[in-house]
């Protein structure tokens, strides 16, 4: 039988629960009070320190401190490597620039590859591109190197004089250059498109170098793709050792090209709170290539090349021949600052195979045939294919 409440009872019972709701309300609000002092208290800090910082050099450093673009632009770079995370960077607004037209259409330069052979002593043009102003002038490889703009190569300048071989501005480079004992001298020019993937035929099997994951990228592995099939291969080897430059997005373009429509995802990107980070789920769509594939990989495998590797073999049962890569699975996403300059930050976490593969970020991804190098070089543009065990493992793995 149901029981009435009395008038006073219901009252009562509505000013207890109006004030258990209250002094939830303030026990959170205070717990968000404190925060918020908290993190007030930490940037008031920081302000003072730089003040009190800015006046002692103010007084005492001799010194010239008129250029506060510079001392802002190194406090931002001091902030963000204060983060503690190698693949979070401030790029000034000459770097942002740089960064961006590479990201929308690879590198550019004169047209060539160069690599320095310490046991030599020479900085040597291991690869010329078809149709560049490098090889207009006459560069071939195996050239030696001896100056750019009359700057003689040395083994402490040349990774300084090999960045001068890059760049989209419509300047001339002169190469001073060596060949069966014949010095000669080639006038090029900057600003030639540098495609991102290279393609040779070894046999029946193809073998496709991927330089980085650029916007162009994707249509330019598919070109290669196809074009090595016509030719006659009946199996694919893909090179990412060494790679760790684009984003993941194109990444994942690349991937869509070559795997099968599944009911999984490419790719998932999670924020810090575990949810999808700005819908960025990665789908395959294309129609896919069916035949063997290999991926090598190495310690310099990273990021969008990892997370590559890691889908042709989940994905598309490819065997990874190599040593085990470098763990960088997170994503990036450019944030464009008031100063011309930008912050590339680390913002998700990418999960491989729509999440039903174990995440690499900090462990790498192990081979599924290991291969070490025998070679001593630094430079895996030094080999010859004989030389690089690690290539000839795979070639004759998808040849047999």
């Amino acid at each position: 039988m149901n029981k009435k409440i009395s008038l006073g009872l219901s009252i009562s019972l509505i000013i207890i629960s109006i004030t258990a709701t209250f002094a939830i309300t303030m026990v959170a609000s205070k717990q968000i009070f404190s925060k918020i002092m908290n993190d007030i208290s930490q940037r008031s800090q920081s302000y003072q320190s730089v003040e009190e910082i800015s006046q002692i050099v103010s007084n005492y450093f001799y010194g010239d401190v008129s250029d506060s673009n510079a001392l802002n632009a190194s406090l931002t770079e001091g902030y963000v490597n204060g983060l503690g995370d190698p693949n979070s960077i401030y790029l000034n607004s000459t770097e942002y620039s740089s960064y961006t037209a590479m990201l929308e259409g690879g590198v550019t330069g004169v047209g060539i590859e160069t690599a320095y052979n310490y046991q030599a002593g020479q900085f040597i043009v291991t690869y010329v591109y078809e149709g560049s102003p490098a090889e207009k002038a006459g560069l071939k490889a195996l050239d030696v190197i001896t100056a750019i703009d009359n700057t003689t190569v040395t083994m402490s300048n040349y990774s300084t004089l090999q960045n001068s071989l890059y760049g989209n501005m419509l300047s001339s480079v002169s190469i001073e250059y060596e060949r069966d004992g014949e010095t000669k001298v080639a006038e090029t020019m900057l600003g030639f498109a540098i495609p991102s993937v290279k393609s040779n035929l070894y046999g029946n099997v193809g073998y496709i170098k991927i330089g980085g994951f650029y916007k162009n990228t994707a249509s330019e592995f598919k070109a290669a793709a196809e074009k090595l099939i016509e030719g006659g291969a009946e199996s694919l080897v893909f090179d990412v050792r060494n790679v760790s430059s684009g984003t993941i997005d194109y990444a994942a373009q690349v991937i869509d090209v070559i795997v099968p429509a599944v009911s999984k995802n490419i790719a998932v990107a999670k924020d810090k709170n575990g949810e999808v980070y700005k819908d960025k789920i990665y789908t395959a769509e294309n129609s896919n290539i069916t035949m063997p594939f290999a991926v090598l990989i190495n310690s310099g495998t990273s990021g969008p090349a990892e997370l590559f590797a890691c889908d042709m073999r989940d994905i598309s049962q490819a065997h990874l021949i190599g040593v085990k890569t470098a763990g960088v699975g997170t994503m990036q996403e450019l944030f464009a600052l008031e100063d011309g300059g930008a912050v590339l930050l680390t913002v998700a976490l990418v999960e491989p195979n729509g999440g039903e593969t174990a995440v690499y970020n900090g462990v790498g991804i192990e081979p599924t045939v290991e291969v070490t190098l025998n070679s001593t070089a630094a430079n895996l543009d030094l080999l010859t294919t004989e030389q690089d065990n690690q290539l000839s493992t795979a070639i004759n793995m998808m040849a047999s």
